[in-house]
């Protein structure tokens, strides 16, 4: 496993290998078939999976993260049993465990989010018991008597239904970026 600047994280060659030359190797492939695309004026999207085959090995890289991959390698087999089909059943099984991970992170993302809003529903409902208090407190008043008083009560009045409004806003906000991940751990 590398990231795109070439550090390699984790592998399993011996010792006897040069990893880091191997991970710079690795990186410098991955940046000449984006210039490869370049040249050839298509679009350059992030790629999925580069598969490499000789002869001998057959190399796939997968892409993991935003700046992670993974490199496989597999060697031919004496029997010759090793072909296209099974390395893509290894790729399958591997972009399935991918996939599970990805909705791990949209599950773990969903789980912020609730908390978020149950956060700023505490606190919507703090605010709007501040302006039930506050409409209270102004019906004792005597506006005549304690003009000032009544003033400054209507303006935290005011200031709190603001914030309401903008609580009321980010509540919906958050309620429908919950539901769309929801829908994509569906798809």
């Amino acid at each position: 496993m590398f990231y795109n600047n070439g550090t390699i994280f984790q592998t399993t060659f011996e010792q006897n290998i040069n990893v880091p030359k191997l991970g710079e190797n690795l990186a410098e492939l991955l940046y000449h078939v984006r210039l490869v695309y370049e040249i050839s004026q298509f679009k350059i999207d992030n790629y999925k999976k580069l598969i490499f085959e000789t002869d001998d090995i057959s190399v796939i890289i997968l892409k993991l993260g935003e700046d992670s991959n993974i490199a496989l390698f597999f060697k031919k087999e004496e029997d010759k049993d090793l072909k296209l089909s099974s390395i893509k059943r290894y790729i399958t099984r591997i972009e399935s465990l991918i996939d599970m991970n990805e909705e791990e992170i949209i599950l773990q993302e969903i789980l912020t989010k609730e908390e978020e809003l149950k956060n700023a529903l505490n606190l919507l409902q703090f605010k709007r018991e501040n302006i039930q208090n506050l409409h209270e407190k102004l019906k004792i008043l005597n506006e005549i008597e304690y003009p000032e008083e009544s003033k400054q009560i209507e303006k935290e009045i005011n200031s709190l239904n603001e914030d309401c409004a903008k609580l009321d806003k980010e509540i919906s906000d958050i309620q429908e970026e919950i539901l769309r991940l929801k829908q994509d751990i569906e798809k």
